[in-house]
């Protein structure tokens, strides 16, 4: 070994030590807590964008456009994310083995793939934003609005990319404050130029939807080069190694984040898809709905917080214990989280049923609006618990290195069942976008039941990586 490896190893111990032998509960708390801060951060950001978006004189537009560019740029991060999802399972294997060398040589050969990935993705999403804006509902007005606010952004893919692919590897480490305090002060001059360049603040135009979407591509670059700083003071410092095509370790990667990238694909494309069932409403119900399904997103993404931060979690709990040769405690590392995902998330979803019209009002005062929000939030509140059940039982999978059988539930509880039920209730029923917003209720319930019972089962313990 060398000294680099042996010095990594003794500073990666720690953190080791307590995912693979210290109690279950602490060990879950422990990578929970500063990955539940940085998700309220960035909800808290999401928010406040659409507060400010929301406070536009074409308000309705501004946020219409602003969910349709969202849905299309959701497109590209469920590949990153799926990328990302090779990169967390090999590297948490080999850190819990204690093999730090083949952990720089995953980091090295991810970082490079999300180059090429964010090269290949984000230039159609330049070239194509106008027609791919109209594809999933826009028109009008929207259209315009929408198409910059996609290919401003999507010209810094290749910070994103490597943002994400950074951070995944960091946190499978079992680091998860260094992830924390990038994003904590990205969200801060993310809000900052939000503030300046959307109502033209001091020297700067007002640009309205445009300065939002200059905000995001300025934190990109800053969110990148801090994350590659933390790289460099982590345990995978030795990266910069393996900076060349390995075909050998490209395979291994991509065998496991092929499948991760394809369900998040399928779920963004569901979601455009539901956004174009909401866009074959009446026309002024149409950009209402829209509207009011992105006010509704940044309001449930509450209750997404404590999903997102367990379910990051449990893929080095997962991962982590199965590298140690300790299958039963990765199990029951897996179901510790998400019981306490589902008691917060539970709480949460209180909220929505209680208050959905002050939670409404806190973001557009639109007459049209306020109604569907809160319509959205009381229906969807019902499925929060088994939601928690989703989120944390696939980190858990993509720890393990099973990527593949959540890809084909999302073939299933999205396309299969969703967005069909989601047409029939809304259009043919007649109950417009009520009835969208039980078809995704139904369905994220039916998604959590089946991926309990699978985890259950156990299959995921013979996958190898």
């Amino acid at each position: 070994m060398s000294e680099i490896e042996l010095e990594t190893t003794k500073q990666g111990s720690g953190a080791n030590e307590i995912i693979t032998s210290g109690h279950v509960w602490i060990a879950v708390w422990y990578l929970a807590w500063p990955t539940a801060i940085n998700t309220i951060i960035q909800t808290a950001y999401g928010i406040i964008n659409a507060i400010f978006v929301g406070r536009l004189p074409n308000a309705t537009d501004a946020l219409a456009a602003v969910g349709i560019g969202n849905s299309i740029l959701m497109i590209q991060f469920g590949l990153v994310i799926g990328l990302s999802a090779g990169t967390s399972a090999l590297i948490a294997r080999f850190v819990g083995a204690g093999d730090y060398g083949d952990a720089d040589a995953a980091t090295g050969q991810s970082l490079l793939l999300s180059v090429i990935a964010g090269t290949v993705t984000g230039l159609p999403l330049v070239v194509f934003a106008v027609p791919l804006v109209r594809l999933v509902g826009a028109s009008g007005s929207i259209v315009s609005l929408a198409a910059d606010y996609t290919a401003i952004i999507s010209w810094f893919s290749i910070p994103m990319f490597l943002f994400v692919i950074i951070t995944s590897a960091i946190r499978s480490t079992g680091d998860m404050r260094s992830p924390l305090y990038a994003g904590g002060a990205t969200i801060v001059i993310n809000i900052l130029f939000d503030w300046l360049l959307i109502f033209g603040i001091g020297p700067f135009s007002a640009m309205g939807v445009r300065g939002a979407a200059i905000s995001t591509a300025i934190t990109r670059v800053v969110g990148m080069l801090l994350m590659f700083w933390f790289l460099q003071r982590s345990e995978l410092r030795g990266w910069f190694r393996h900076l060349r095509w390995h075909s050998g370790w490209s395979s291994r990667i991509m065998n496991i984040g092929w499948p991760a990238a394809a369900q998040n694909l399928l779920w963004s494309t569901a979601f455009a898809g539901f956004i174009r069932i909401l866009a074959l409403l009446p026309a002024a119900q149409a950009a209402a709905a829209q509207a009011a399904l992105t006010v509704s997103i940044r309001i449930e993404s509450f209750a997404f917080m404590p999903g997102v931060a367990y379910s990051i979690a449990a893929t080095p709990l997962v991962g982590q214990n199965l590298g140690a040769g300790k299958p039963d405690r990765a199990e029951h590392s897996a179901w510790v989280a998400t019981g306490q995902a589902v008691a917060i998330m539970t709480a949460v979803a209180v909220l929505f049923l209680a208050i959905p019209h002050r939670l409404a009002l806190m973001f557009t005062n639109e007459l049209a609006v306020v109604p569907l929000i809160v319509s959205y939030l009381r229906i969807n509140a019902l499925s929060e618990p088994l939601l928690a059940v989703n989120m944390v039982l696939r980190g858990a999978l993509q720890g393990a290195g099973d990527t593949r059988f959540p890809m084909w539930t999302t073939v299933g509880t999205l396309w299969a069942l969703r967005l069909p039920l989601a047409w029939a209730l809304s259009v043919p029923a007649g109950l417009e976008a009520t009835g969208a917003w039980i078809a995704m209720s139904a369905t994220t319930a039916l998604s959590g039941i089946i991926m309990a019972i699978y985890f259950r089962i156990g299959r995921w313990r013979r996958i190898r990586v």
